[in-house]
């Protein structure tokens, strides 16, 4: 069974004593453990030891959450730039580096995929509709497992199998890919928003800009994820 860790997010513990609280959002566990993965959470920890934690992973889970800081594609906040999480950033930008360096197969979602991408050099959107994409509510108002707007795609590798050339999806985000770096897009939204890319040459590592862990009819992407670890394990194995 393959071993995926998923990078974790801060909250808060206590009503006294109050402490950060390092966890992972319960549809992820479902939809990885669903496809057939044992789930490890990941929280923050020095570059060492996350290396040696990462080096037992058969594959890798980003998800999604807070913005991410501009500072890591050269840019000074937006005015509309939510919180931010210093030691998330890190703990993600590091395994994302690793993963790419390293072959792991990697999965990222909204916010992860935004990681990925910067993590190999890409940029961001700070705020979509102050860059002018405003045919499209990219954060959208209905809760899961409402639909918001339609995907399509412009190459065929992983999502046509499981989707179609055209598809719709949820969208929970301000901020977006700008510039993809190294990664290769595979899907866009009708207003030209990259809603999905991969990394050429890497045996797994997509970047997914909805939240499919929210859409049971899409866990088939934490399938493909499972898929690749699982190759992963084996081939280490023999």
């Amino acid at each position: 069974m393959p071993l995926i860790g998923v990078t974790s997010q801060t909250g808060r513990t206590g009503r006294v004593n109050v402490t950060p609280l390092w966890g992972v959002r319960e549809p992820y566990r479902a939809a990885l453990e669903a496809q057939g993965a044992s789930v490890v959470v990941l929280p923050p920890q020095p570059g060492p030891r996350l290396e040696a934690v990462l080096a037992r992973l058969d594959g890798l889970l980003l998800p999604g959450g807070a913005d991410l800081d501009p500072r890591h594609f050269g840019e000074d906040p937006h005015p509309r730039l939510g919180p931010v999480d210093p030691a998330r950033d890190e703990l993600e930008i590091f395994a994302a580096r690793w993963a790419a360096e390293h072959d792991l197969p990697t999965l990222g979602v909204c916010r992860g995929a935004q990681v990925g991408a910067v993590a190999l050099g890409g940029r961001l959107y700070q705020d979509l509709e102050s860059a002018g994409f405003t045919r499209i509510g990219h954060d959208q108002t209905a809760p899961a497992p409402a639909l918001w707007h339609t995907v399509e795609l412009e190459e065929d590798r992983w999502l046509a199998p499981l989707f179609g050339r055209r598809f719709r999806t949820n969208s929970y985000h301000h901020q977006a890919i700008r510039d993809p770096g190294p990664f290769r897009v595979l899907a866009r939204a009708a207003d030209g928003v990259v809603e999905a890319a991969d990394l050429p040459d890497h045996p797994f590592f997509l970047l997914i800009q909805w939240h499919p862990e929210l859409l049971p009819d899409h866990w088939g992407l934490f399938g493909l994820l499972t898929e690749a670890a699982a190759g992963r394990r084996a081939s280490a194995a023999d």
